[in-house]
Parts: C-alpha cells; sequence; structure tokens
C-alpha cells in the first residue's frame, strides 16, 4: 500500500513537473480540475505523511514490544535455572540431612553400647569394693576380737 502510493505520487509529480505549466496551454474550463487536482494531491501528500508516520510509531512500539518479550523470556528462563539450581541444592541437603541422620545414629548406638559397658564395670569395681571392704573389716573385727580376747585374758 505504501509503495503503491509512493509510485502513484511519484507518477503525479512527475506528470505535474513535465507538464506546462503556463495556465495558456489549459483551457479555463479545466483550471478548476487542475485545481482541484492539486489540492487533492496535497491532501494526499499530507495522509501520507501520516499513514507513514503511524507505521513508523507502530513500527518502534512492535520493536519495543519484541525487546520486551525477550527480556521476559530470558527472565523466566534465569528463573527456570535458579528454581532448578534450588532444587539441587534442596536435593543435596536431604541426602546430606540423611547421612548425618545415619551418622547419628551410629554414634547414638555406640555411645549407648559405651554406657551400658561402663555400667558393668562399675558394678564389678562397686562389688570389687565391697568384698574388699568386707575383708578389710574382718581382718579388723578378727584383730579386734582377738586384741579383747587377749586383754580379756590378761585381765
Amino acid at each position: 500500500m505504501k509503495a503503491i502510493t509512493l509510485i502513484l505520487l511519484l507518477l503525479a509529480s512527475n506528470l505535474i513537473l513535465s507538464q506546462n505549466t503556463s495556465t495558456r496551454s489549459i483551457p479555463e474550463g479545466q483550471i478548476p480540475e487542475v485545481y482541484k487536482g492539486l489540492k487533492q494531491n496535497e491532501y494526499l501528500k499530507a495522509r501520507l505523511q501520516k499513514t507513514e508516520t503511524a507505521l513508523s510509531s507502530a513500527n518502534q512500539l512492535i520493536s519495543e514490544q519484541d525487546k520486551a518479550l525477550a527480556v521476559s523470556k530470558s527472565l523466566i528462563t534465569a528463573k527456570d535455572e535458579a528454581m532448578g539450581t534450588i532444587l539441587e541444592i534442596s536435593k543435596q541437603d536431604k541426602i546430606i540431612s540423611e547421612e548425618r541422620e545415619k551418622q547419628l545414629n551410629i554414634d547414638i548406638s555406640y555411645l549407648q553400647a559405651q554406657m551400658a559397658i561402663e555400667r558393668k564395670e562399675a558394678k564389678i569395681k562397686q562389688r570389687k569394693r565391697f568384698w574388699n571392704g568386707v575383708k578389710i573389716g574382718g581382718v579388723s573385727v578378727a584383730v579386734l576380737g582377738l586384741a579383747g580376747l587377749i586383754w580379756s585374758n590378761n585381765q
């Protein structure tokens, strides 16, 4: 449409410029029609310029929208990549926490076993102390009894 209008405009301007502009060669009856044609040509030129301006604005708007769309797509892509990274990190954190939980369970079992061993050893030591105390007490009683016997016999 734009090209056709431009060609018609060039053709009309070429016809106008190549014609003899002296009014003597144009019959007087045709002068109002020629004037009317010139006015219509000026109107079409103004309209063509307005149309070109509108098309230029529309093209600029479309290019800006394309840029905004490209930015939006890149943001969405970056967001998807970030979400994938976050998901991968959370999976790794879950695996690490499961491994840590297993290790803590092993440590708890080890400590429980150590506590049981310590309790048994403490009981054994307590029994040894008790029997050592009984032995010392028995020897002390025997010594005191013998000393008492000796003393009572000497009196």
